[in-house]
C-alpha cells in the first residue's frame, strides 16, 4: 500500500480514533499485520514449503498484536521472562515457539520445558549447560540449535547488526568455538542437537547477505555431520526483512528466493538433505501496521527551523529510522518543519525539513511505519504515560489494545521512606 493510499486510510479513522481515545495514540491495522503475514507464508509455499515462521516477540509484545498474528497462523520466537509469558497469554501452543536468549535465567528455561517448549536457541556454551541442567530438572529432551557467528559484513545500521565479527551474539565458527558447543550438546544425553542458526540483523537492505548466512550455517552444518556424525533438521536464518521507509527495499519474494536457491544449491553442493527452513521476521510483520497519531500545540518559528511541536515525542517513537510524517489535512505541502515533542532535551525531534501544510494548533500528524520496536522501547522521560495502543479490525470497529497509562501508573511503584 502506498503512502497516499495509508494516509486517507488513516484520515476515515483519525477524528473517530483521537475523539474516542485521545491523543497521542498508537494506531494499528488489522489487515496489514494479516496481509504481511501472508505474503510471507505465500511466498515461502512456493519457493520453501518446508518452512516455519517464527514471529521475533521483541518487536512488538502487545498480546493483541501477538494474538492477531498467532489466529493468522505464525509461530513465535521469544526471549525468557515476559516475552515467553506473553507468548502464553496470546494463546500461542507451546510447541510453536522457539525460545531465544543469551543469558536466559534457569527457572524461565525450566518453565518454558516444563510448559513444552521443545526449540531452544544455544548462544553460548553457559546457556548450553543451563539448558541441560533444566532439561534434567523438568524430565525433557529438548532440541537445540546452535547460533553461529561467521563474521559477516552487515549492510544496516551498526547497532542492529548481529553477525559481525564485533557483534556479542553467536558462538565464532572459525576459531571452533562453535564447534565444541555442538559437540558438547552432542555428547550429552539431555538435549538434541537439531539444527543451526544465525541472525544477520535487522533492516537488512540486500538479499545476498541471506545467501551469505545460508551458505556459511551450512558449511558449518557440514563440518557438524563430518565431525560429529550428526546432519541437523533445521536451519534457522533469523530475520531481518527490511520494511521500506525513506527507500525502496528488497521485495519479500526476492529475499526468500534467494534464500531458498542458496539453501538447495549448497546442500546439493555439500551433499546435506535440505533442512526445514526457520525464519524470524520482527519488523517485516508489524512494521508498517502501526502509525503513531499526535496533535499539534504549538508552531514555533526560530531563526534556524520552524518547529511543530506535538503532544508526544521521541519517548513514543523507536530512534533510528526515517519514518514517513505526513499531515491529515487534505491540503499540498508548502512549508518544511522540524517536527519535535515536547520533552526536555534537545533531541526531542522526530524529524527535520519535513514538507507539509500550513499548520496550526489542534492540527493531526502521523509519524507512519513505527509498528515495530516502538512499543518495546517507549519511555517515561519527564514522567510521561505512555499512549494508548487501538487496533483498527478489518470491519472498521476500533479496539484498544492497551488503555493510555495514567500517572498513577508511571508512579505507583514508587516508595517515599518512613520520616520523609
Amino acid at each position: 500500500m502506498d503512502g497516499d493510499t495509508r494516509r486517507e486510510r488513516l484520515r476515515r479513522h483519525a477524528d473517530d480514533l483521537v475523539s474516542q481515545f485521545g491523543s497521542p495514540l498508537y494506531a494499528f491495522f488489522e489487515d496489514d499485520l494479516r496481509a504481511n503475514y501472508e505474503t510471507l507464508r505465500g511466498t515461502l509455499d512456493d519457493h520453501y514449503p518446508d518452512s516455519e515462521i517464527h514471529f521475533a516477540v521483541k518487536a512488538n509484545y502487545n498480546l493483541g498484536i501477538l494474538s492477531v498474528l498467532r489466529d493468522a497462523g505464525c509461530k513465535a520466537e521469544a526471549y525468557a521472562r515476559c516475552e515467553l509469558t506473553a507468548t502464553q497469554q496470546a494463546g500461542f501452543d507451546a510447541e510453536d515457539v522457539l525460545l531465544t536468549g543469551m543469558n536466559r535465567a534457569p527457572e524461565d528455561i525450566e518453565r518454558a520445558l516444563s510448559w513444552g517448549v521443545s526449540h531452544l536457541l544455544v548462544d553460548n556454551a553457559a546457556e548450553l549447560e543451563k539448558i541441560i541442567v533444566a532439561a534434567n530438572a523438568t524430565g525433557t529432551k529438548p532440541d537445540v540449535l546452535i547460533r553461529g557467528n561467521p563474521a559477516m559484513e552487515v549492510p544496516t545500521h551498526p547497532g542492529v547488526a548481529t553477525a559481525t565479527r564485533e557483534s556479542k551474539f553467536g558462538l565464532d565458527i572459525e576459531s571452533g568455538r562453535a564447534m565444541a558447543v555442538a559437540e558438547t550438546a552432542v555428547e550429552s544425553d539431555a538435549v538434541s542437537l537439531a539444527g543451526v542458526q544465525l541472525h544477520v540483523g535487522s533492516q537488512i537492505r540486500g538479499v545476498e547477505p541471506y545467501g551469505v548466512a545460508a551458505r556459511e550455517m551450512l558449511d558449518f552444518a557440514g563440518q557438524i555431520r563430518d565431525e560429529l556424525g550428526v546432519e541437523i533438521d533445521m536451519l534457522d536464518l533469523g530475520g531481518g526483512f527490511p520494511v521500506p521507509y525513506d527507500e525502496d527495499v528488497p521485495a519479500t519474494e526476492d529475499i526468500v528466493e534467494h534464500m531458498a536457491e542458496t539453501v538447495r544449491t549448497t546442500c546439493a553442493d555439500l551433499g546435506l538433505r535440505e533442512p526445514t527452513l526457520f525464519v524470524e521476521p520482527g519488523r517485516r510483520l508489524v512494521g508498517n501496521a502501526g502509525t503513531y497519531l499526535a496533535t499539534v500545540g504549538v508552531v514555533k518559528e526560530t531563526p534556524y527551523a520552524d518547529f511543530v511541536v506535538l503532544d508526544g515525542g521521541t519517548n513514543a517513537v523507536s530512534s533510528y529510522w526515517p519514518y514517513p510524517v505526513y499531515a491529515l489535512k487534505d491540503r499540498k505541502p508548502t512549508q518544511k518543519y522540524h517536527v519535535a515533542g515536547p520533552l526536555c532535551y534537545t533531541s526531542d525531534v522526530i524529524s527535520e525539513d519535513v514538507a507539509l501544510p500550513e499548520l496550526g494548533p489542534g492540527d493531526l500528524l502521523a509519524v507512519d511505519r513505527i509498528g515495530a520496536y516502538s512499543l518495546g522501547s517507549a519511555s517515561h522521560t519527564n514522567a510521561e504515560p505512555k499512549p494508548p495502543v487501538v487496533l483498527v479490525r478489518s470491519d472498521g470497529a476500533h479496539d484498544c489494545l492497551r488503555k493510555r497509562e495514567t500517572c498513577e501508573d508511571v508512579l505507583g511503584r514508587d516508595r517515599i521512606p518512613d520520616g520523609l
